[in-house]
């Protein structure tokens, strides 16, 4: 006969099984990708919520079972970290576990939030709130600590696009919402709520395949996106940068004599010096776009000196070159990422240093509006800051009718992580209604409708680029329209939940 004690020990190995194999298989992996995974991690981290004793034994073991899988998803951060920060192997590796138990922590509050109000509400209830509370912490971990909104619920999805059109309901909180809550209803284990589960899940995952194709009626544009595939350790070093702007040169080049594109996007820091100032490569880049009549948006450092011309700011930006050669407008990246372009705390902290080249720390850009000429108006974001549902709802609300990434996802390698910041990306188009193009160094360089499809797109490590249509789009979303509502009725969900469950307690004396 087995012990009580030893079922236990079993059945939590079993939801940490299910945690790790349903996160690692949900999202993109160099394994093997199927979204509806997903599902086996939020039956094993609430079969946590349902069986443990007490809260801190769900906490704990919450928190045990989603780092895990959390840290194993992010298993690409171990490339940067060793390969350009310099740490060695052994200590790299530690890095996406520091990181995935940050993230795990936020799953360990839903955890925590389920097991304390599990027998306050009638099933549909729960999962109804249980989703609100999963949502609302989604919703939050896109501020807090920073701000790492990696491996949202809907994200696993992005690769089936007709099954996230709900995007432009609800937006990526709000159908995170309705997966908790069939989570919770698969996880009760009794056929009504599973059967409920099911049938909510084939229409907000199935009404997508009934719509008809996306067919805009709008201004379209040619674009032109140009992926150099520079290696990221000699990209910086004097005597490769000429060969840098050549090879890039060259391949808009190849892209004119195919097409006649009316905007070129080259990617973040394609230019690897400071395009501002009157040199050899940055004329060079200049008589290039003149001679073409080219509209160029690339990447480039950039530096502004303070009042007193003794001290400057340094920005990771975004330059528009128009046909003249002049610089027309320039975007400065306003989300930095944390330990790669500059260290949170620094004052607090300096012993730790970022994780890439350079000795000083970036500065956010302020300029947020749309880069605007005739009936373009770009909504810009560099690198990471796609991945930001605010951001991207931000330059919506200013006028952009199209939204540009450019990136250089180089530090990843050949991992899941270029994949996963492009089923971002995706994201963003549905729930903005916009189409979004990558430029990236080594890529994925892609073109994404309004409808998450990628319908060209680069391949990793590959000289390329990528000539195709997209449309000026000004119509907004029904989620663009009401975000603030169906955030706010979220985070108001779960708090109802705990404060009912504890005026019940107090009623009734337990």
């Amino acid at each position: 006969m087995i012990s009580n004690h030893n079922q236990s020990g079993y059945f939590l190995a079993l939801s940490v099984f299910l945690c790790v194999g349903g996160l690692f298989f949900g999202f993109a992996n160099p394994v093997y990708h199927f979204p509806p995974m997903i599902f086996l991690f939020f039956l094993g981290i609430n079969w946590i919520s349902f069986n443990a004793d007490s809260g801190r034994q769900v906490f704990g073991r919450s928190l045990f079972a989603s780092g895990l899988a959390y840290s194993l998803c992010l298993y690409w951060v171990v490339v940067p970290v060793s390969l350009y920060g310099g740490f060695p192997l052994f200590l790299a590796i530690f890095c996406p576990l520091l990181l995935g138990f940050c993230v795990g922590l936020f799953s360990s509050f839903y955890s925590l939030f389920v097991h304390t109000v599990k027998k306050s509400f009638t099933w549909f209830w729960l999962g109804i709130f249980g989703g609100c509370a999963w949502a609302g912490l989604e919703f939050i971990r896109e501020y807090a600590l920073t701000g790492f909104p990696w491996f949202v619920a809907a994200q696993s999805f992005a690769v089936w696009p007709e099954t996230i059109q709900g995007l432009s309901l609800v937006g990526s909180f709000g159908l995170a919402m309705i997966m908790a809550a069939c989570g919770i209803w698969f996880a009760i284990g009794k056929l009504k709520p599973a059967c409920w589960a099911a049938a909510v899940l084939i229409i907000i995952l199935g009404y997508g395949f009934f719509l008809p194709d996306h067919k805009n009626k709008y201004n379209e544009i040619t674009v032109l996106a140009v992926q150099g595939n520079i290696d990221q350790t000699l990209k910086w070093e004097e005597d490769i940068q000429l060969l840098t702007v050549e090879k890039y040169m060259d391949l808009t080049g190849q892209g004119i004599i195919q097409g006649n594109p009316q905007l070129v996007i080259w990617p973040e820091t394609a230019l690897p010096f400071y395009f501002q100032e009157s040199t050899q490569l940055a004329n060079k880049v200049r008589d290039f776009v003149r001679e073409n009549a080219l509209e160029l948006i690339t990447g480039s450092p950039a530096y502004r000196f303070d009042e007193n011309d003794i001290s400057y700011s340094l920005y990771n930006r975004a330059y528009w070159i128009s046909t003249d050669g002049f610089v027309h407008d320039y975007y400065d990246k306003e989300r930095l990422v944390p330990f790669g372009e500059y260290v949170p705390l620094s004052g607090y902290i300096p012993f730790v240093d970022k994780l890439v080249e350079g000795e000083l720390d970036f500065s956010p850009g302020i300029n947020k509006s749309p880069l605007i000429k005739d009936d373009l108006a770009v909504g810009m974001l560099i690198c990471y800051e796609i991945i930001f549902p605010g951001l991207v709802r931000q330059r919506v609300k200013q006028g952009a009718n199209i939204i540009i990434n450019i990136s250089n996802d180089a530090w990843f390698g050949d991992t899941s992580a270029p994949l996963q910041h492009l089923h971002l990306s995706v994201l963003r188009a549905v729930e903005q209604n916009r189409y979004v193009i990558r430029a990236t160094n080594t890529g994925i360089s892609a073109f994404i409708d309004p409808g998450g499809n990628v319908y060209s797109q680069s391949e990793l490590f590959e000289d390329a680029y990528l000539l195709d249509r997209a449309a000026l789009v000004h119509a907004t979303s029904i989620y663009y329209r009401l975000h603030w509502v169906i955030n706010f009725m979220l985070l108001a969900g779960a708090a109802i939940a705990l404060c009912l469950h504890f005026l019940k307690k107090r009623k009734f004396g337990k």
